[in-house]
């Protein structure tokens, strides 16, 4: 027999109140249907539908509350649908919480057949298996010291590499290959790619986009309850990070928003653009990665005549500490004519700055004297966090300003 998993139109409803989770549950019991939606409970998971067949490895991603973790312990049978139907076909392995159930007055060999014990295997399969078990583990001779010698992270690694030497046919991780260190996550992931190769299948919900599109063969993105996209994992998690992009730019300048805006001092004088833009991602972007180029979009304009145009742009921290000041004259960049418009772009080949929450500006001058400005907030995320403290800058900051035509 080949595993398989089927949903159609699964939903999952907690119920708010104790009452109703009695009642929901002699409904079940009765073989009676469940009370229809009345919005009196908690809507988890809303009408999935999937299909998984032998050798597939499917990530689930989605925000916090998405009904990622209820959707697996309806698969593995730690939780009842409210609706729908669930076929499955195969051992269910799912690991949850790596390392719950290991006994911690018995060494970690000992451990290896108990958990063996419980997911049903023989002594004899065991056996065959145990070396491996204990070489993947790689905690050496630790294997045989009561278990509460052993780190976090080596109780981890026994734990998964237990449960993953022992022939699982349908195995469901929520999070747990982040167990361990990076070396020990990609062992992980390959064992995993090694299982799905001889048919089995392999389901894992994960917040690191980078082990979805490295593991899975597809990926299924929920929100509020529902499947937004299933597909190609690469599309699937960009389409994701996207949205997830968008949904953290729009907060964050609402919460800063007095700090973004436009001001004319002189009539006719208007700072029209101040955009910053990330590779591969269109538009402005209020969130920025260190280590990124990245480039101003600007655009300034006066309608009245100026003596000796020239512009200032400006990032500051919000504590006021001063980042980058530079005048385009000095880059040899002229900010336009006497009138009408001029547009130009403010290169930051790579972004230096330190994670936080910074402000640019950028100011129209004439003859030092501001007459227009525009300002806006953007946040400096790092994708790897650095170690042995927070900086400020990882070195100093530069700009170099250049013109540009048809920005706006």
């Amino acid at each position: 027999m080949r595993p398989r998993v089927e949903l159609s139109q699964v939903s999952k409803i907690y119920s708010r109140s104790a009452g109703g989770a009695v009642a929901a549950f002699g409904k079940r019991l009765l073989g009676l249907p469940a009370a229809p939606r009345n919005g009196a409970g908690k809507v988890a998971v809303d009408a999935v539908s999937l299909a998984l067949r032998a050798g597939e490895r499917l990530g689930i991603i989605g925000s916090n509350g998405a009904g990622k973790s209820t959707l697996l312990r309806m698969i593995a049978g730690l939780a009842a649908p409210s609706s729908g139907r669930i076929d499955v076909e195969g051992q269910v392995t799912a690991i949850f919480t790596l390392g719950l159930g290991l006994k911690e007055d018995l060494t970690g060999r000992d451990n290896i057949y108990v958990d063996g014990e419980v997911q049903g295997k023989t002594r004899r399969e065991i056996d065959r298996v145990i070396d491996e078990i204990v070489a993947f583990a790689d905690i050496g001779d630790q294997i045989d010291h009561p278990l509460r010698t052993y780190s976090t992270g080596m109780k981890a690694r026994l734990a998964f590499a237990s449960i993953i030497h022992l022939s699982p046919e349908i195995l469901i991780i929520d999070e747990a290959l982040s167990a361990g260190d990076a070396q020990f996550s990609a062992k992980a992931r390959a064992k995993m790619r090694e299982i799905c190769s001889r048919g089995k299948i392999g389901i894992i919900v994960s917040h690191a986009m980078p082990v979805v599109n490295d593991l899975c063969t597809r990926c299924v993105w929920m929100e509020g309850g529902r499947v937004v996209l299933d597909g190609d994992p690469d599309a699937v998690t960009r389409a994701y990070l996207e949205s997830s992009w968008k949904r953290d730019e729009a907060a964050l300048l609402d919460r800063f928003r007095r700090h973004v805006g436009a001001e004319s001092a002189r009539d006719g004088c208007h700072v029209l653009q101040l955009e910053a833009v990330a590779p591969g991602r269109p538009g402005h972007r209020p969130i920025l990665f260190s280590g990124d180029d990245v480039e101003w979009n600007v655009c300034v304009s006066a309608s009245v005549a100026l003596a000796a145009p020239d512009a200032r742009f400006r990032m500051e921290r919000l504590d006021g500490l001063v980042v980058a000041d530079s005048l385009l004259s000095v880059e040899g960049v002229r900010a336009g004519a006497p009138t009408g418009e001029a547009g130009f772009r403010i290169a930051m080949r790579p972004l230096v700055l330190g994670a936080g929450v910074y402000r640019a500006t950028l100011d129209l001058l004439d003859r030092s004297v501001v007459v227009a400005s525009r300002s806006t907030i953007v946040e400096v995320a790092v994708r790897q966090a650095p170690t042995g403290g927070k900086p400020v800058l990882l070195y100093p900051a530069s700009v170099h300003a250049y013109p540009a035509v048809g920005v706006v």
